[in-house]
């Protein structure tokens, strides 16, 4: 899943690579004009690799142009069916105003939001289009994580964003793109969720998300009765503020009637050893991640100052030739200005094949980051198993005191017949309340049960993937390695077989 090879093509259509999306021209008329800005002075060629692409003394079509061959890739057997959605993308940024007055756009004080299209090519061959927003992205998260707590569900994209870091509105919208479409992509990917009709609907169904027409996808009132079944005890309605100043008035009922320390009360607690044994060592696996992406990130910036410092070492090598070639005076001297101006092409090349490698190296180890991303969804699935127990201990807590209660009623004797009739109705009245609450306690168990099956089955498919993952991330790395050594090599190479010459001269 994680572990693809830099070199597919299908993997970088699918949205699985780190780099920008671009954006289709032909919308330009419909979208900002910040979209498509006119070139920038920043963007003339400023490093020494691509000064060096256009001076005179650099050769044009050299061994440089030509990447290594990549080496044959064998793609593992899976056992999971394929994805039903071959290949997600999101282009097409178009903005749009606000229906409602006043509201505000995905840019602060906009008025406005943009709208995406997302193209969808199914594995039968079937290709759909549809135009979503943000907000329907986030009413498909939300769906998700109610319909499906336990799996790992891969975590949507943060919508909150700095304005002072959004330099310009077309890269905000360019890199949203690329969110999505990596989120679609990973959504996709997965084997329960890919299959869903939640998802079916969001990428095949132009209505198939209704938030876009102004409501928050958070008031839909389906979704409302599912977050709160999930979450709250079918009891009487309870007043507002009841959760909040209930809790003390529930505590001084409890202490006025004795009922405090009678015995103490039953205790839902985690059992599963192999779940803690797996969950213990997923969180270790999480500290190794943290490091690991600390050392690629020096890594990376390792590399990119041996690659910065190669190119400057090559235009000055080139500078020196250029004197060196202005000032001869004899044959030697043009001969040392062409060797010269040979070894300054030569190490902008290499300086060029560090830069491609330092890409490969990127999206090899960018496996790392995605890891670290999926335990963000871990956690997730780990909190639905913490709050399902909870929900169940809760109620195993409201049914013991409903029952104390209800003993102390059936032990205590009335004084004339209006109390005793009174004592009856409000044991018959608890005795309702112990049927309803036991009721939720057992559709209580029985989601906690789910999300525990769901819990296990997604820690084992995800100690396979990653194991599988992060050998062809390896792979894939040390592969490339050693192609880019054998490329670089074979430019020294050929610099010293164009150098014997001075061999054995006096230093």
């Amino acid at each position: 899943m994680m572990g693809a090879d830099g070199e597919s093509s299908a993997t970088v259509a699918a949205g699985e690579d780190h780099g920008a999306l671009a954006l289709n021209s032909s919308s330009a008329a419909s979208t900002d004009p910040l979209l498509h800005p006119p070139p920038s002075p920043s963007s003339t060629p400023s490093s020494p690799t691509a000064i060096a692409d256009h001076d005179a003394f650099i050769e044009e079509g050299g061994e440089d142009d030509s990447e290594p061959a990549p080496a044959p890739h064998d793609p593992a057997a899976s056992d999971e069916a394929a994805p039903e959605f071959a290949q997600i993308t999101v282009s097409e940024p178009k903005k749009h105003a606000e229906a409602a007055a006043g509201a505000a756009g995905v840019i602060p004080g906009s008025g406005s939001y943009f709208s995406y299209l997302i193209t969808t090519r199914a594995a039968d061959g079937g290709l759909f289009r549809v135009r979503r927003r943000f907000r329907d992205v986030v009413a498909l998260a939300d769906r998700l994580a109610v319909a499906y707590r336990g799996l790992f569900v891969p975590a949507r994209p943060d919508k909150s964003i700095v304005e002072g870091q959004v330099m310009q509105r077309h890269e905000f919208v360019n890199q949203r793109c690329a969110a999505l479409q990596r989120y679609l992509g990973r959504l996709a990917t997965h084997p329960t969720i890919g299959r869903s009709a939640e998802l079916h609907d969001f990428l095949t169904e132009p209505s198939g998300i209704p938030t876009s027409a102004g409501e928050s996808p958070r008031s839909d009132p389906a979704l409302s009765a599912a977050m709160s079944a999930a979450v709250t005890a079918p009891t009487a309605p309870a007043k507002p503020g009841r959760d909040f100043f209930g809790m003390f008035k529930d505590l001084k009922q409890t202490v006025a009637n004795g009922l405090v320390a009678v015995r103490t009360p039953p205790v839902e607690e985690e059992t599963d050893a192999k779940f803690v044994m797996h969950k213990a060592k997923l969180e270790d696996f999480e500290q190794h991640l943290t490091t690991a992406s600390q050392q690629v990130e020096a890594l990376l910036k390792a590399y990119d100052d041996l690659k910065a410092t190669t190119g400057q070492l090559g235009m000055t090598f080139i500078k020196l030739a250029k004197f060196e070639k202005e000032q001869d005076t004899c044959n030697s001297q043009r001969k040392r200005a062409v060797d010269i101006s040979n070894f300054a092409n030569a190490v902008i090349k290499v300086s060029r094949s560090q830069t491609k490698l330092n890409a490969k190296i990127e999206i090899h180890l960018g496996t790392i980051y995605e890891y670290l991303e999926t335990m963000t969804s871990v956690h997730n699935a780990f909190t639905d198993r913490a709050n399902a127990l909870l929900r169940v201990q809760s109620l195993s807590g409201d049914l013991f005191l409903l029952h104390t209660q209800a003993a102390k009623l059936e032990s205590v004797s009335s004084r004339g017949m209006g109390q005793e009739r009174l004592r009856y109705q409000k044991i018959e009245e608890l005795e309702e309340t112990i049927r309803k609450t036991e009721d939720a306690k057992g559709n209580a168990r029985q989601e906690y049960e789910l999300i525990k099956e769901n819990n296990m089955n997604e820690i084992l498919r995800f100690n396979k993937e990653k194991c599988h993952g992060l050998v062809e991330m390896l792979k894939g790395f040390v592969r490339n390695q050693v192609l880019y050594s054998e490329h670089i090599s074979s430019i020294w190479t050929k610099v010293a077989e164009e150098t014997k010459g001075y061999t054995g001269r006096g230093s």
